[in-house]
């Protein structure tokens, strides 16, 4: 796990710090110098190009973890990955543009009422498009080279630093609302720019072609791998996208805002995973080639068990202080107090699942994990327009919370039945048991006036509710040798 630890820890820093930058921007600062329609307008725009960009990546995210170590050969430029990669992407970029036009005149009409900035800045899709084709396809890369944190740091930390500038050249009249758009839109390309000069200054922006590995029975399986891969990084997109659309449909553009705004906060809980998943991702590719199933099965159990604890504990401080965090926004967004808490139930499943899609994924079962997305997609939608026309934004909150419930409980019977893989013990069941505890006890508190301070007393008293039986049960004793570890290389330094 020495690998996984490293990347997870460096991943998880720059996650926070980018975590806590977006805190002031879209907790603090933007609630309060633009309108919900302007929010709701840059969480659409992304939106829709994501769910584009996924589908214009042709699969080939798939392709890069689960086929690159047969193309691995540096010193043959790893037989001509990267240019086949960025061809690839390109074709996508040209099928989306075209599906661009040819869908603009219906996406106009739908919102020129209800939503008239996205219909003004409609265009920004097709720049976003080409970056998020871009940013998948080399990032993919990237990580593929074990250097996961680096894409963490451009994409989580770096571009959220890009936003804020752009919030304070707005704030400070440097900047009218169009020249934030573009500005905004522009620093979305950054992350890509970056990873391509990293990847240059390491000798690995290899583009020279190479076709000799391309036999017609590995070109199959590639165009095999990458069909799965296309649906199945599709509809993972369009689960995670498509509430904000389905609001602008049933609601409108400031309910988007309100909705974006609020669902930030249950976000934080994933950022630990993000990490995490990415660099154990590429690790269960290269064990599952090397038939080494048992390193797949330890993954899984410690993963499980790690991000368990920290998904609890973080979903302990957003539903613990949510009467502080909505303190903290302007009065339209209490609407949203449940949205915060399901977003965060539907996390807290997700880290609870840790890394089992990526064992369905990179097993010989990856078409299969097609169909349980078809399935997540289903329940998505269906529960959105069931629930968004009755109570609103909450009602796209429940159904994120009861879809992923039922996606996590799919996948972890798919592996227990099919590779005999069982990540759960009495002690996962103590942990929740200790969190539920942790949650009631801390009732007791009353809430203090000033907020901030009800904040830090309450999310003191909260820790230490949850993390003394876990220590003393023995729970901790993995974060202990990464502190005493870490603490004998200051010393060392010293």
């Amino acid at each position: 796990m020495g690998i996984i630890a490293r990347q997870t820890i460096k991943g998880s820093i720059y996650s926070y710090l980018g975590a806590l930058i977006g805190f002031v921007n879209v907790a603090l600062i933007m609630p309060q110098i633009f309108s919900t329609a302007e929010i709701g307008l840059t969480n659409l725009l992304v939106a829709i190009s994501a769910i584009f960009g996924q589908f214009g990546s042709l699969g080939m995210v798939n392709v890069t973890i689960r086929q690159f170590p047969y193309f691995r050969d540096e010193k043959n430029n790893h037989n001509g990955f990267l240019f086949f990669l960025i061809a690839v992407g390109t074709l996508g970029f040209l099928i989306c543009s075209g599906a661009y036009y040819i869908l603009k005149p219906m996406l106009i009409a739908e919102n020129i009422e209800k939503s008239p900035l996205f219909a003004e800045y409609i265009y920004l899709l097709i720049p976003l498009i080409f970056i998020s084709i871009f940013h998948l396809l080399i990032d993919s890369y990237n990580r593929i080279l074990f250097n996961a944190s680096f894409g963490l740091f451009v994409k989580e930390f770096l571009l959220r630093i890009l936003n804020f500038g752009g919030i304070m050249l707005f704030w400070f009249g440097i900047f009218d609302f169009n020249d934030f758009i573009i500005f905004y839109t522009v620093s979305y390309g950054v992350p890509v720019l970056l990873i391509c000069l990293v990847l240059m200054k390491k000798h690995q922006f290899l583009l020279k072609p190479s076709f000799t590995i391309f036999k017609p029975a590995f070109l199959k399986e590639i165009v095999s791998v990458a069909a799965f891969g296309l649906i199945s990084g599709f509809s993972g997109m369009v689960v995670m996208q498509l509430d904000r659309y389905l609001i602008n449909h049933f609601c409108d553009l400031s309910a988007t805002g309100i909705y974006s705004t609020v669902f930030f906060f249950g976000t934080i809980i994933l950022l630990p995973g993000r990490s995490l998943v990415r660099i154990s991702g590429s690790l269960i590719a290269e064990a599952f080639k090397s038939n080494d199933n048992g390193k797949v099965d330890v993954i899984y159990k410690k993963s499980t068990t790690n991000l368990m604890i920290i998904g609890t504990i973080l979903f302990l401080l957003i539903w613990g202080n949510v009467n502080s965090i909505l303190e903290i926004l302007p009065p339209a967004f209490s609407q949203g107090r449940y949205v915060i808490l399901f977003i965060s139930l539907a996390h807290l499943f997700q880290m609870i699942a840790s890394v089992s899609g990526e064992i369905i994924q990179f097993s010989k079962y990856y078409r299969q994990h097609v169909v349980i997305m078809i399935v997540l997609i289903i329940s998505i939608v269906s529960l959105n327009i069931i629930l968004l026309p009755e109570i609103g934004i909450t009602g796209a909150g429940i159904a994120s919370a009861v879809s992923f419930l039922i996606y996590f409980i799919i996948r972890f019977l798919f592996i227990k039945i099919k590779l005999g893989f069982q990540p759960f013990e009495i002690k996962h069941l103590l942990i929740l048991i200790f969190g539920a505890a942790a949650y009631f006890l801390s009732l007791l508190l009353p809430q203090v006036g000033n907020y901030i301070i009800d904040l830090i007393l309450r999310s003191a008293l909260l820790c230490v509710l949850f993390a003394a039986p876990l220590y003393f049960a023995g729970y901790l004793n993995e974060y202990k040798s990464l502190i005493n570890d870490f603490l004998g290389k200051l010393k060392l330094k010293k």
